[in-house]
């Protein structure tokens, strides 16, 4: 009988089928797919709140040296600038856009540096219980446990574009802030519960899978994943 293809649904026979050594390139796919998926959702998440920001506020505009420099200056010449007015009106969500434009460019570095920070974690709490496996084997299961991550992605996404696009916006910035956190009060449940369910999901694919690729029992792989995954459960909600 041909075992299953990805560990996502059997997990077990999956990494009993690779004797514990997986291919490394299907979990480097797995990652890759991730890394993608967390930047463009990344990059739609800020587009959605700009568009929903359509509003325009007064900034002090960058052009304009100052009143201690205009303004009974001591300077022979008049400084350049000036003459430029001292406030302009620019786009609160092209601003909030272009202050949040470096979010979707470091998912695709520090994606894959999470991985590597997992899978040397899982490495070394199963050197620690006795296991004996290569750290390559380990790096496989973290990549393959990180896939139930998009579903994640999905249900906060959705959410979150779903009320963004339901919610009137009012001209005025302060209140537009307001309504808009207003219509994203419940994505901080939404998140929990997808975290809940990704943490057993993701859980019993590193389980299985140290447990194969370290050569420890299961029952010390579901430690070490259950004590790790409730670490980064805390640091989350704090």
């Amino acid at each position: 009988m041909v075992g299953p293809r990805t560990p996502l649904l059997r997990p077990d026979r999956y990494f009993e089928q690779h004797d514990g050594s997986p291919p490394l390139a299907h979990a480097a796919i797995v990652v890759a797919v991730v890394t993608v998926a967390v930047a463009a959702g990344m990059a739609v998440l800020i587009d959605q709140f700009a568009a929903a920001l359509d509003t325009t506020v007064t900034v002090d505009n960058p052009a304009y040296p100052g009143d201690s420099f205009c303004e009974g200056s001591t300077f022979e010449n008049t400084l350049s600038g000036c003459d430029e007015p001292k406030t302009v009106e620019r786009n609160l969500g092209a601003m909030v856009a272009d202050e949040l434009s470096w979010l979707a460019p470091a998912s695709v570095v520090l994606v894959p540096l999470w991985w590597l920070i997992q899978a040397g974690v899982l490495y070394v709490a199963g050197s620690m219980a006795g296991g004996s496996g290569r750290f390559v084997d380990v790096a496989t299961v973290a990549g393959w446990g990180m896939a139930p991550s998009l579903l994640r992605l999905v249900a906060v996404l959705g959410f979150t574009i779903q009320r963004l696009q339901s919610v009137s916006v009012p001209n005025n910035p302060e209140n537009a802030i307001a309504v808009l956190q207003s219509a994203i009060s419940g994505i901080e449940v939404v998140g929990i519960v997808a975290v809940l369910v990704v943490a057993v999901w993701a859980g019993a694919i590193r389980i299985f899978g140290l447990a194969e690729a370290h050569d420890v029992p299961a029952s010390t792989a579901g430690v070490i994943v259950g004590v790790l995954t409730v670490i980064g459960f805390v640091f989350e909600l704090g």
